[in-house]
């Protein structure tokens, strides 16, 4: 087998480094999603310094997650180490329960939460692929003994999604399938993301009361790690509840938005134990 020609050994490794970077960022970046345009970066310090324009991921959360195109979580993504492509890294998956319970146990920051009294929550909801709902609402003051609970709407609230009602059995079998749930908490102090959500609800079921509702619930299952060996807490689950009701046009509105934190045993977890839950997430 002959060796490559000199000349040809040089075209093709200098071919990337010849394609002017505006090209490279307007017309082949926008083209890749987020895992290629990480992949990329990888390539050489040159690809690493244009995949990490902050616009790129900017548009990339944005497009992921429409809640994150508000100003005060803008302001709070740009404050991320590697901004908003660290924070898409957070939100763009599940807690790491192994880096969090075996890698990182010796080296992980003790528990603090009276840094961690202030949460934001961004919420997305999509029906088919098609967005019907995002909300983004600050709470504070978690770190007391009453239950932890975050609510996205006022009781009085009801948002309209133009999704049609289930009338049968059938239709309420298929809404599983075609509603996607995105619960982003975020701490602004420690910059730090994750996302709560489960990809399809675990539950969809009919309640009666107080009127006629539909009722999803999404979970996912934390491992709080080293320490918490055969406690109440070794597992904890966070909770997402989502209402629907019927209105006189047929469709369903949103009337509930909620999260919680269970432990093994199904008990409402107080706000002091759920800050330190999500720190170890975070």
């Amino acid at each position: 087998m002959h060796p490559p020609l000199v000349a040809e050994t040089t075209v093709t490794s200098s071919s990337i480094s010849t394609v002017h970077p505006d090209i490279m960022e307007n017309h082949i970046f926008k083209l890749l999603d987020a895992s290629a345009l990480a992949s990329a970066s990888c390539v050489s310090s040159q690809l690493y310094s244009l995949a990490s324009d902050e616009t790129l991921w900017t548009n990339f959360c944005n497009s992921t997650w429409p809640s994150t195109d508000n100003p005060r979580i803008r302001r709070v993504i740009s404050s991320f180490p590697k901004g908003p492509r660290a924070f898409f890294s957070d939100a763009v998956t599940n807690p790491d329960t192994i880096s969090t319970t075996t890698a990182n146990s010796s080296s992980s920051s003790p528990v603090n939460l009276d840094r961690t009294s202030r949460l934001i929550s961004a919420v997305d909801i999509y029906y088919q692929k098609r967005h019907v709902f995002s909300k983004v609402v600050e709470t504070e003051s978690f770190g007391n003994r009453s239950p932890f609970r975050v609510e996205l709407l006022d009781p009085r609230d009801s948002v309209p999604a133009r999704i049609p009602y289930p009338v049968d059995e059938r239709m309420m079998l298929e809404l599983g399938d075609r509603f996607t749930l995105s619960w982003i908490l975020i701490d602004p102090v420690r910059r730090r993301a994750m996302n709560l959500s489960s990809y399809k609800p675990v539950i969809v079921e009919r309640r009666w009361l107080p009127g006629e509702q539909v009722h999803m619930r999404y979970g996912w299952v934390f491992n709080s790690g080293p320490g918490e060996e055969g406690s109440a807490t070794e597992y904890v689950k966070f909770g997402i509840s989502l209402t629907w009701e019927e209105c006189q046009s047929g469709v369903m509105h949103v009337t509930g938005v909620s999260l919680d934190l269970e432990d093994m045993y199904g008990n409402q977890m107080s706000g002091k134990e759920s800050l330190a839950i999500i720190q170890k997430g975070m």
